[in-house]
């Protein structure tokens, strides 16, 4: 008689295909076959292996070795997390939470992220923590964010040492603290994450909670930039533009500053917008740097509203327009930096 608590033939089969697919997917340090994976994953499914199920999932989600399909990526993915899979369950919080395939219901969204919390998932605490910080679904509560978001970093998920850095840093939830903030920015940036790199860079950049190393700055910038991190590219371009690590270089700069643009970052614009101004790096261009500065502020970076302002009074790259430069001065005195 077949012992019952034995896996079956075809759950041991479906275990294999699942796992030859993770080491196919870059899980075991090779090249990543995405196809391949996709197709294992698809065969352990197909014998009932829930991981699996999830996973091709995720492939369809992302157009990882199959065509992205959001569709049959909610299909699969509600299926896995209908049998219990809690990565599944958290995934599903996303297409709550972004709108897509299902109506936007931030609500439910939060939801399920709390569910996920609750049973200690990092991915759930830390995006639990951010509908607490923007109010997204629940009552804004910056000290319950930063409670998940501290809870997540210490099962090591980066983003959320990158938020409890960011708590730290700028007081939200818990007391200012930039040594701790750049203590948190360090674990995520040396664990690989890009946007926290960014920050030791700015930490270092300006003194903040470490010893000021404007040549460290630089490094962590360049890594982050290597990633592909817009933030750290403009932060780059101004290193190079000022001369502070590096050899001063604008034209440079201004190159950096246009890739950072180019991917709808506002520090980038900005920086851009001030080199077109002045003739700094590259040929004047009032109007062109007008544009910058207006997409800069359109995006809530405060920084560019006085730059915006002195347009508007001055007319530099567009008319003179009295009421909008007192509008934008009005924001720029009212809104903090």
């Amino acid at each position: 008689m077949p012992d019952k608590n034995q896996p079956s033939p075809s759950e041991i089969l479906a275990k294999k295909y699942f796992d030859q697919a993770e080491t196919l997917f870059g899980s075991g340090g090779n090249t990543p076959d995405y196809a391949k994976a996709a197709e294992l994953y698809r065969k352990s499914a197909n014998l009932g292996y829930t991981p699996a199920v999830y996973s091709l999932g995720v492939c369809y989600l992302r157009g990882m070795g199959v065509k992205r399909d959001e569709k049959r990526a909610y299909e699969l993915i509600t299926e896995a997390a209908e049998q219990g899979n809690l990565d599944a369950e958290f995934t599903l919080g996303h297409f709550y939470f972004e709108g897509s395939v299902v109506e936007c219901d931030y609500e439910k969204a939060a939801r399920i992220f709390k569910k996920a919390a609750d049973l200690n998932h990092p991915g759930g605490l830390n995006d639990l923590g951010f509908c607490y910080q923007r109010g997204l679904g629940v009552e804004r509560d910056y000290e319950k964010a930063f409670e998940c978001f501290i809870r997540a970093a210490d099962l090591d998920f980066a983003a959320a040492m990158n938020n409890a850095g960011d708590c730290y840093n700028f007081g939200r939830g818990v007391k200012a603290d930039y040594e701790k903030a750049y203590m948190y920015y360090l674990r995520a940036a040396e664990s690989g994450y890009p946007i926290a790199q960014n920050n030791v860079g700015m930490c270092y950049l300006n003194g903040r909670g470490v010893k000021l190393d404007a040549k460290k700055a630089v490094e962590w910038f360049d890594l982050a930039c290597k990633h592909g991190n817009p933030v750290a590219i403009a932060n780059l371009g101004f290193c190079y533009e000022t001369g502070r690590g590096v050899e001063k270089n604008p034209e440079y700069a201004v190159k950096l500053y246009k890739i950072a643009a180019d991917a709808h970052n506002a520090p980038g614009m900005y920086n851009l917008a001030k080199a077109l101004r002045d003739g700094v790096g590259i040929e004047r261009d009032e109007k062109r740097a007008f544009e910058l500065f207006k997409q800069a502020a359109d995006l809530e970076f405060a920084v560019a509203y006085r730059d915006l302002a002195d347009c508007y009074e001055r007319g530099i790259g567009t008319e003179p327009d009295a009421e909008l430069a007192a509008k934008y001065a009005k924001m720029a005195e009212s809104t903090p930096l």
